[in-house]
């Protein structure tokens, strides 16, 4: 593979910077009092930190600039129009991680969903602004929507997702392998990168977060985990027109927006508040049948790995792989989610 062993030392340092960086954050989240307690609606016992997301992201982009340094510096691969794009990521995480650190510090009463909901239109307009959208229509008037429901949308599922020790860290994990892999078959050296950077920051960072976690990422890691992740497959390339690439993407991402359509659905036929917290995802309802938090999780990261080899098939081979092993994992799913969904939670 072109590029290893820069990739390599991309996802060493992320790996090594979030392991270091975690420990501090913990302790700079009991000194500050940002820690998340316990409540009915919660499934740990004892007031955890916060602030992991912190570790995280240094984690990643320290090793983002590393990329730009050494082997991938190459004149023919960092191209100025990459390094803009670059630029606008970075500035575009920014109103995440502001809102994501003062929703944790707050934890208490917490922002209001429309602060968040701001924040995430914000960054989905820089990175747009940058020419970083998506081109399923081939028309700005449906592209542009999609690009804003894409981002927003992906955000706000790993940030749900985060409701059992490890699993959106875990998760976005094996989404951003799955990206990586992808992207490096196909010669696409900034997305690998990006990739493999935060693959390597999220195992760092579920070294500690994993079940008994000792901190947790927060707002702070989940909303810039799901951006990236967004982002990333916003510029994936697969085999066949540009909307099979967004598929593929939809594919990688497939737990995510499969926990967030059941607990949306569910919530809307109950007639809850969507945006309230609960024990009513696909994590929670799998204790309910009967397996621990941990097996619960781990059957998960199952899930999301068969969705991504799936989703790395469907690329190499196109809309014929799609039928192949796209299609049966698609019913797979659906006929999860009508199951899941009778569990009285």
């Amino acid at each position: 593979m072109p590029y290893a062993s820069a990739y390599l030392a991309v996802f060493a340092l992320a790996l090594a910077a979030s392991l270091v960086g975690t420990p501090v954050a913990r302790r700079l989240a009991h000194r500050f009092g940002v820690l998340d307690q316990p409540s009915n609606r919660k499934v740990h016992r004892a007031p955890t930190p916060l602030l992991g997301g912190l570790a995280v992201y240094a984690g990643f982009w320290g090793a983002v600039l590393l990329a730009t340094r050494i082997e991938f510096a190459a004149p023919d691969v960092f191209l100025p129009a990459t390094t803009i794009e670059i630029a606008a990521i970075f500035l575009a995480t920014l109103p995440l991680v502001i809102v994501g650190f003062l929703d944790d510090k707050y934890k208490t009463h917490g922002l209001p969903p429309r602060a968040k909901l701001a924040a995430q239109f914000v960054s989905a307009g820089i990175v747009s602004v940058a020419g970083l959208d998506l081109h399923v229509f081939d028309s700005i008037w449906l592209d542009l929507p999609l690009t804003c429901l894409w981002i927003v949308g992906i955000t706000n599922a790993i940030n749900l997702l985060d409701n059992m020790d490890g699993l959106s860290a875990g998760a976005t994990a094996i989404a951003a392998v799955s990206f990586f892999a992808i992207a490096a078959l196909n010669g696409q050296i900034l997305v690998g990168s990006l990739a493999i950077a935060l693959a390597g920051a999220c195992l760092g960072f579920l070294r500690y977060n994993f079940n008994p976690a000792t901190v947790f990422m927060g707002d702070t890691g989940t909303l810039f985990m799901g951006f990236l992740l967004a982002t990333i497959g916003m510029k994936l390339k697969a085999t066949g027109p540009a909307w099979w690439s967004f598929i593929v993407a939809v594919a990688v991402l497939a737990l995510p927006i499969f926990d967030t359509s059941l607990v949306t659905l569910y919530r809307l036929w109950k007639g809850q508040a969507v945006s309230q917290g609960g024990k009513d995802h696909t994590s929670h309802r799998l204790v309910k049948l009967g397996l621990p938090q941990r097996e619960a999780v781990l059957v998960l990261y199952g899930a999301s790995a068969v969705a991504g080899t799936a989703a790395l098939a469907m690329a190499r081979g196109g809309l014929d792989a799609g039928i192949l092993y796209g299609l049966p994992v698609a019913v797979g799913a659906l006929g999860a989610g009508l199951y899941l969904a009778r569990v009285d939670v």
